[in-house]
């Protein structure tokens, strides 16, 4: 029967190979333009103003250097480190919509898109493989540990980096509105302020 470790045993290394963790700025910095390369393949295609192009790749760049940083203190997590990052890129890819008069989705999603931990999916996919044709053996168990590691892994960083953008965009509903439109659009927070005010006037 054939045995993906034995007959490919770079997997094993593969497996085992935290991506993410930089330990020197050499390593972190090269990371990062291949991280700002990405974001401009991925912004590139869906033909957004060519103004805007400098911007993905700033914001690209800059998630990855934050949570690069963020990593080399042992109180973040890579999940926890994604989420800071990500509400940082969603922060300035607002001002920079505001500056350009573009959407902010147009910025923040190509520069999100090379942050999302894709070794971690591949990796769980290989185990879960080697898993499966290793059965009644002892090793077995520590590839299904290794897929229920990879996985959740992978499905806690990509929560984290779509909750910093959404959290972003919900402090900045009003202004997201006014970059494009001009104009305000009520928000849940404009709803409350009113109500209390109301509730203020009639009480006093």
């Amino acid at each position: 029967m054939f045995n993906m470790m034995e007959s490919f045993p770079q997997i094993a290394e593969i497996l085992y190979t935290d991506f993410f963790s930089s330990d020197s700025f050499e390593h972190i910095g090269i990371n990062m333009i291949f991280a700002m390369i990405a974001a401009l393949g991925f912004g590139y295609p869906f033909n957004p103003p060519k103004k805007i192009l400098f911007g993905i790749i700033i914001i690209a760049g800059l998630g990855y250097l934050i949570r690069s940083i963020l990593m080399l203190f042992p109180i973040f997590s890579l999940a926890a480190a994604s989420f800071f990052a990500s509400l940082c890129m969603g922060g300035c890819a607002m001002v920079i919509a505001k500056r350009v008069k573009v959407p902010v989705e147009v910025i923040v999603f190509p520069g999100l898109l090379p942050m999302f931990p894709g070794s971690y999916g591949y990796k769980s996919i290989i185990s879960l493989l080697t898993f499966l044709q290793n059965t009644d053996k002892p090793e077995q168990i520590n590839y299904l540990l290794a897929f229920f590691n990879n996985f959740i892994t992978m499905t806690s960083v990509s929560l984290s980096l779509v909750a910093g953008a959404l959290v972003t965009f919900i402090i900045f509903f009003e202004q997201s509105f006014m970059i494009t439109r001009g104009s305000k659009q009520t928000s849940i927070y404009t709803i409350f302020r009113e109500l209390r005010k109301n509730k203020k006037a009639k009480t006093s």
